[in-house]
């Protein structure tokens, strides 16, 4: 078997606790050194340990095919890199390798190195191997090279919480040291790219009341009966509140409540899945799904299964609790909000079944928790009825909302620091990638200006 092959397997740890983990066979049985570095990692997200195994497994796969080409690991991993980057089929569609690949984007590329990095680097630490083992080892930096590493040591300093507790002397050192196969640098812009993703304001409304619409329910027909009001509401939460588009199904029936300051508007708050307070007892939601539905948090269920919803590093409320609240923009979104939950609930939830019980907000037709993919279909379908090419670099996907409400706060011109709040960011620099102007309104915002230059150039030539 020359092509290695990845699969989640139950491993059985002390106390009879049980992880799934990726684990990679290759023609010689497991790969029990990586069994053992996932073992020691098994408290990273699941997408982590999944690129880190297709990491590790493009690695060895090129070993199995190359085992023979290269006297020193450092070469092996070189050459690798080179491949990842550029893909192993020449010019005139040769292939020496066999390997067939096709080359990777940049940041694809870099993300590859790295795993593999820090896996040979663990490798080498715990098996107390010589420094000549390593794939990526240290060696002293060129003067290009350590400009780079303090423009890259520079930001994140200024950046950081606790810089003032970093050590200079131990950054003069390590900025001398460079790795001996560096990612590579993306020279091109990211604004037209991101600008993209944005969801056009101007067509919600019609994907709201047009496109979420029970097929072949009459344009007559009242409100609950016509229009799909959970995915109405998870729209709204994505579009007006800035929520990611996993967050809305980490939600309980509990975390929705008219607004204390405004009764008409809705008080939405989004609990860690694990460790925020269970609305039962004194206890956790992690511990309240293992107790009374034996379930998992959503986002500890594998990316695979249906069940699965993402969970980034959010920045939560500084009240107790660990939670974050919904920041509508605009206000009225609230009430909205909560004019359409009312509606849901008396009319269009769909209670668990009493075998199946579960406290999830939004549930399928027969009860179940709703899942992602299922979202994603509907909004897929939504906005092809409203006529909208769907791709996620028009912003059409369900990707886009999140991006239209960062940017309808900056073109408010709210201050930063709120800004980075109401998409729940830890850093005000995480929102940086969000922020941006499409080629499109770059043009308009420059014949805008046009008229200005050709009176200005007029006016001097007078």
């Amino acid at each position: 078997m020359k092509y290695p092959l990845i699969i989640r397997s139950t491993i059985h740890l002390d106390n009879d606790i049980e992880t799934r983990m990726p684990v990679i066979f290759t023609k010689d049985g497991i790969l029990k050194s990586y069994l053992e570095y996932v073992l020691v990692n098994r408290n990273k997200s699941h997408s982590w340990l999944d690129a880190s195994a297709s990491a590790i497994r493009l690695l060895v796969e090129f070993v199995e095919f190359n085992e023979t080409r290269y006297k020193f690991p450092v070469d092996l991993f070189k050459d690798f890199s080179e491949k990842i980057f550029s893909g192993t089929v020449n010019s005139k569609g040769m292939d020496e390798s066999e390997l067939r690949w096709s080359q990777k984007s940049i940041a694809t590329g870099n993300k590859i190195i790295s795993y593999v990095t820090q896996y040979s680097d663990w490798l080498c630490n715990e098996k107390e191997m010589d420094s000549k083992a390593n794939l990526n080892p240290w060696r002293a930096a060129t003067s290009y090279e350590q400009r780079l590493n303090w423009a890259a040591y520079s930001h994140r300093h200024s950046n950081a919480f606790l810089a003032h507790t970093w050590s200079r002397e131990g950054a003069v050192e390590q900025n001398k040291q460079s790795r001996n196969v560096r990612f590579k640098q993306d020279d091109r812009g990211t604004d037209g790219d991101q600008a993209k993703n944005r969801f056009p304001d101007s067509r919600l409304d019609d994907l709201l009341h047009k496109g979420f619409v029970r097929p072949g329910v009459p344009l007559t027909a009242p409100v609950f009966k016509r229009l799909e009001l959970r995915d109405i509401l998870i729209t709204i939460l994505m579009h007006f509140g800035g929520l990611r588009r996993s967050e809305p199904f980490h939600l309980w029936l509990e975390d929705v409540i008219p607004d204390p300051e405004n009764s008409e508007s809705a008080l939405v708050t989004v609990y860690h899945p694990e460790i925020g307070d269970s609305p039962e007892r004194c206890e956790t939601r992690k511990e309240t799904l293992a107790r009374k539905y034996q379930m998992k948090p959503r986002n500890k269920y594998e990316r695979s299964k249906a069940l699965h919803a993402g969970w980034k590093n959010n920045k939560l409320s500084a009240m107790k609790g660990n939670f974050m609240v919904v920041h509508w923009f605009a206000p009225e979104a609230g009430e909205h909000f909560l004019f359409y939950w009312k509606l849901y609930l008396k009319a269009q939830y769909k209670a668990p079944k009493k075998l199946r019980k579960h406290p999830f907000a939004f549930t399928n037709q027969f009860g179940n928790p709703y899942t992602l993919k299922q979202y994603e279909k509907k909004h897929k379908k939504a906005a092809e009825r409203i006529g909208l090419t769907v791709k996620k670099e028009l912003g059409t996907t369900e990707h886009g909302h999140r991006y239209a409400y960062l940017n309808r706060l900056k073109e408010a011109d709210v201050a930063d620091i709120y800004i980075a709040n109401c998409m729940h960011h830890k850093s005000l620099t995480s929102q940086k990638t969000y922020e941006s102007k499409s080629d499109n309104e770059t043009r308009t915002a420059l014949k805008e200006l046009e008229s200005n230059i050709k009176s200005t150039l007029t006016i001097q030539k007078e």
